[in-house]
């Protein structure tokens, strides 16, 4: 049990020593103009951007299709089918309603 925690000890030790050996480099730049952040940046007005357009494609043909089973149910098979087509409404506002919000956002660092 003992070997254990100095083979730990020692690739933790190891670690340390390799990490802290590197040059690091210092870089006069502010966070805004960084390839990292602008990246991010985009990616986040891309994504809000493809949210606000796929949740209504998606959304439409199951609604649809929910709403076509329903018809065809009897009586007791119909709640079930309600409930799924409330569900799925709410589903579809709330990746809507992401989307704008991480497009407004985005708008407002840009």
């Amino acid at each position: 049990m003992l070997k254990n925690y100095k083979k730990t000890i020692l690739a933790v030790i190891f670690m340390t020593v390799f990490l802290l050996s590197f040059p690091h480099a210092a870089f006069a730049e502010d966070i805004a103009s960084s390839k990292i952040f602008t990246g991010s940046m985009k990616l986040f007005e891309d994504l809000g951007k493809a949210l606000m357009i796929a949740a209504p494609v998606a959304g439409v043909p199951i609604l649809a299709y929910f709403w076509l089973r329903r018809g065809a149910a009897d009586e007791m098979d119909q709640k079930s089918w309600n409930k799924r087509i409330v569900v799925a409404l709410i589903s579809v506002l709330g990746v809507e309603l992401t989307g704008v919000i991480i497009s407004v956002a985005m708008y407002y660092y840009a």
